[in-house]
């Protein structure tokens, strides 16, 4: 059996700092008061790469990455010609974006391992709410080399909790919805589909938005329309890829369709999937004991260094 790894990673404000005048990107540029400049942005480019170069036993870099809270496809070229991605023969994609700060999702593939079949975007903006304005879901077809078979990834980053967790559900749950018809489109022409759905959801996979909504669960119903979603064991672990007020949750999944259960083709094996919680991506508070992502600023636009205020999660498949 060989192994195929895809992953995805929301790398907290990727920004660079060029200012661009069709968004709100002023706090991440040399002048602002987080003083984003050249050396700050490279080190980032660094710290990604070495958050990536670490998923795959901690010895290769993944053949697919999903990411959010990245400005634009520059930001992304960057990333794999500026650090040890290089070696690998990505090819990049972005959303352009609705979102007035500029945050889009993101996608690299190795063009060695997949052709690109199509690519385009959800807009997940409820229209009934018009000042309001999230980040479109990214839609990206391939065909894996190795098998001849079609993948459908959907790279996702849900609305916020910022303005409590009931008051924003029902923007989640549009969201999610949103993403339910596409799906449901594609199984109504192949039942089989392999489909991959990632992203910073903004909820935990027990929440009605993935569980009700996107129908993804721990046990999927055979011959049913259902998604598998491997994150939601590992949430009942108590395990977490963002930590908020003293606690973890699993706000980023990756989420497969029942096509890869069987050990046809490229398959999904049990336990495969993993949250990136290495020492080197996280803060321990020595006095508390208590751990949490490293990221690259903290309050009062005092700068750490660090990596992201998530970990980065993946899966691998095999064929």
């Amino acid at each position: 059996m060989k192994n195929l790894t895809v992953a995805f990673y929301n790398v907290e404000n990727f920004f660079d700092t060029v200012d661009d005048p069709k968004t709100s990107d002023e706090e991440f540029l040399p002048n602002s008061l987080s003083k984003w400049d050249e050396t700050k942005y490279l080190n980032k480019i660094k710290r990604i790469a070495q958050v990536l170069d670490s998923t795959v036993d901690g010895v290769a870099l993944p053949d697919a990455i999903g990411f959010c809270e990245v400005e634009n496809k520059e930001v992304l070229n960057d990333l794999i010609f500026k650090s040890n991605l290089k070696a690998r023969k990505y090819i990049s994609i972005c959303t352009t974006g609705l979102d007035t700060r500029g945050i889009n999702v993101g996608f690299i593939f190795d063009s060695s391992v997949f052709n690109l079949m199509s690519s385009g975007e959800l807009n997940a903006t409820n229209a009934l709410l018009p000042d309001y304005k999230t980040r479109n879901i990214l839609f990206v077809t391939l065909k894996f080399k190795s098998t001849n078979e079609l993948i459908y990834f959907f790279i996702n980053h849900w609305p916020s909790r910022r303005d409590g967790e009931l008051e924003t559900e029902a923007k989640r749950i549009y969201a999610a919805q949103t993403l339910r018809n596409k799906i449901n489109e594609i199984q109504q022409q192949d039942p089989n589909a392999k489909v991959i759905v990632m992203g910073d959801l903004n909820d935990n996979p027990t929440n009605n938005s993935i569980l009700k909504t996107l129908l993804a669960n721990s046990f999927p119903k055979e011959g049913s329309n259902e998604l598998f979603n491997p994150y939601f064991e590992l949430n009942a672990n108590k395990q977490g890829s963002h930590y908020c007020d003293g606690v973890w949750e699993v706000f980023d999944n990756i989420i497969l369709s029942q096509g890869f259960l069987n050990t046809k083709g490229l398959h999904y094996k049990k336990d495969n999937a993993f949250i990136q919680n290495k020492d080197f991506v996280l803060f321990k508070n020595y006095k508390t004991g208590e751990q949490r992502p490293n990221r690259t600023y903290g309050n009062f636009n005092k700068y750490f260094n660090g990596y992201s205020d998530h970990l980065a999660v993946y899966v691998k498949l095999e064929y």
